[in-house]
């Protein structure tokens, strides 16, 4: 599915990393490795996936996936989900069956898959592709949940890295709150009746 996208949808704090890049003398392969040591990782991070679930009230439940490569969106490997097995709110099964959904294809995978969230969310899914790395970043205090770091460290958003990964997060939230928006609005609206 590939999805349109409109920038300016999106509030201008979910650009924070993308200008930060322009600004400051750090190339994308520096970024790729402060990555893979901020995370510990075998290999640098360029390219991210990040989840998240949006709903309201347990109805209209949703998911998005949007990818980062090299610190910029890659549109067309943004994807969105309706949520089919769930008929009440559950973020930690939607996020179960999303991640099952986007990686079908275990070519797919990412450097790096980012979930909107804390350690219950990242338990959700963490063992379902092995080979990959997932984390977790959580909104308040902004706490990155990681391999080596299951109870959670403070990310610095004054950081390139910190700054990347909030607006992975944040991007993510805004394309999962659109879509819902999107699909609520269609079955609220009234129907047109022949007369």
């Amino acid at each position: 599915l590939h999805v349109k996208y409109s920038h300016e949808k999106y509030e201008p704090s979910v650009f924070i990393a993308m200008n930060h890049m322009k600004q400051l003398p750090i190339e994308k392969e520096t970024l790729a490795h402060e990555l893979q040591e901020l995370l510990q990782a075998n290999n640098p991070i360029r390219t991210i996936d990040c989840f998240d679930i949006s709903h309201f009230q347990s109805s209209y439940l949703v998911g998005s996936c949007v990818r980062f490569t090299n610190g910029y969106p890659d549109k067309n490997n943004f994807r969105r989900f309706k949520i089919r097995t769930l008929t009440e709110q559950n973020d930690y099964a939607a996020l179960h069956e999303i991640v099952s959904r986007r990686y079908k294809n275990p070519a797919d995978l990412p450097d790096l898959v980012l979930i909107d969230g804390g350690k219950g969310q990242l338990s959700s899914v963490r063992n379902l592709f092995p080979q990959a790395l997932f984390v977790s970043l959580a909104k308040r205090e902004e706490t990155l949940y990681t391999p080596r770091h299951p109870e959670g460290i403070l990310l610095d958003p004054k950081t390139s890295t910190g700054k990347t990964l909030i607006a992975l997060r944040d991007y993510a939230h805004h394309f999962a709150v659109t879509y819902h928006k999107l699909r609520r609005h269609k079955n609220l609206a009234p129907k047109s009746t022949k007369t």
